[in-house]
């Protein structure tokens, strides 16, 4: 998926909660991508990470990049995000729902070494899964979705 449909998705979960946080929810939804991408981009340059990631070969990075990935991806930092947003204040947990929804709309759309370990540090499984550059369904078929949800959404 892309950042933008990770924040879409992640706005609109926090909308549902509440509307102040609409904002807030798409950066969440696209919080898991940060670090590793940021950590991509000083080691091979901006140029050469879209390149890697636009092909779908993103697969020759230093193991670093990969571990930030496994645990930006990892159920196990949803849950300590979750606990760190309930103790700050109870309305700001639909910010950790945002954070891990967009690692479950991962786990079916990654393949080879960016495969989601949703339970690192815990364990290795992964999902083997199809590769959006591959197949462009994928991306395709989230724009309606997307556009429904927003519409019942802001029906009200």
């Amino acid at each position: 998926m892309t950042f933008l449909e990770h924040g879409l998705y992640g706005g609109a979960i926090a909308y549902k909660f509440n509307p102040n946080l609409f904002w807030f929810g798409v950066a969440f939804g696209v919080l898991p991508d940060i670090p590793p991408l940021i950590l991509a981009t000083q080691t091979a340059g901006l140029r050469r990470v879209a390149k890697r990631i636009l092909k779908g070969g993103a697969d020759n990075f230093p193991e670093y990049v990969y571990k930030v990935y496994d645990i930006t991806h990892s159920f196990i930092t949803t849950a300590a995000i979750f606990i760190i947003l309930f103790l700050i204040t109870k309305d700001s947990t639909a910010l950790a729902i945002s954070y891990g929804f967009h690692i479950v709309c991962d786990i079916p759309f990654h393949n080879s070494r960016f495969s989601t370990r949703f339970l690192y540090p815990l364990t290795n499984f992964h999902i083997h899964g199809y590769s959006e550059t591959k197949h462009k369904w994928v991306i395709l078929a989230q724009y309606p979705v997307i556009i429904l949800i927003y519409v019942f959404l802001l029906k009200k």
